[in-house]
């Protein structure tokens, strides 16, 4: 009866033992949770970026699908001929106009990171520029400005292709592997020219540029190139 009248408390000793304890404990779940919280938020980050790379992948084909010819003036440019409104494909690429579209996609500086790039889809009312003033942001945090390539010339039997590679980064720290998307696109309104790499379509003269798979050897013996787009 005396020890349950006594009232005394924990000694220091004992609270500081007790506290040492606990702050170990907490530190380390503290740890657990903010490291799992941090991977989410990577993760997030990354297939945002890989996201919006499919995206432009898909938005590439949609309009590689209606061209009639595609340029690459640098692998980090490809301008192309959407086909003419007038549905005569052997004036395509002719000097822009609204029944002569043209749609030129880029890769510039990243607008959010330094040292990166960021693709840009541009539809130009003169010419074949393509910068942030006049083109959307389609796909950010790409690391390199390489993207598109082509064939030139055009294999025989085959429509005109053009590649886009992206390798898209939202890398902290050393999480976070670079993702690659890479897919060669169609023109399926293919026109080409037969001989010669830098004669425009005509708008008077039909016989300057074909709409067709570039012919089999036997049919013509001369290469096939892409339009040139004015």
């Amino acid at each position: 009866m005396s020890r349950a009248r006594e009232e005394h408390g924990f000694s220091l000793i004992e609270m500081v033992v007790v506290c040492a304890i606990l702050g170990v404990v907490l530190a380390g779940i503290t740890t657990v949770f903010a490291g799992g919280t941090h991977a989410e938020l990577n993760m997030n980050n990354r297939f945002q970026a890989q996201q919006a790379a499919r995206l432009a992948i898909t938005a590439l084909r949609a309009d590689a699908h209606v061209a009639c010819a595609a340029n690459v003036p640098s692998g980090a440019t490809v301008v192309l001929a959407l086909t003419p409104t007038s549905l005569d494909l052997t004036t395509c690429g002719a000097a822009h106009t609204a029944a002569y579209p043209k749609v030129v996609w880029c890769a510039l500086a990243s607008p959010t990171v330094t040292g990166q790039y960021a693709l840009y889809r541009s539809t130009p009312t003169t010419d074949s520029s393509c910068t942030t003033a006049n083109g959307k942001l389609v796909a950010d945090n790409l690391t390199s400005n390489a993207i598109f390539t082509t064939v030139s010339p055009i294999p025989v039997g085959q429509l005109e292709t053009f590649t886009a590679n992206m390798t898209v980064s939202r890398k902290t720290g050393t999480a976070g592997a670079p993702y690659t998307l890479s897919e060669p696109l169609t023109l399926r309104n293919s026109v080409y020219e037969i001989g010669t790499a830098s004669v425009a379509c005509s708008l008077t003269d039909s016989t300057v540029c074909t709409a067709a798979t570039c012919p089999y050897l036997g049919i013509s013996t001369t290469a096939c190139y892409a339009a040139t787009i004015q």
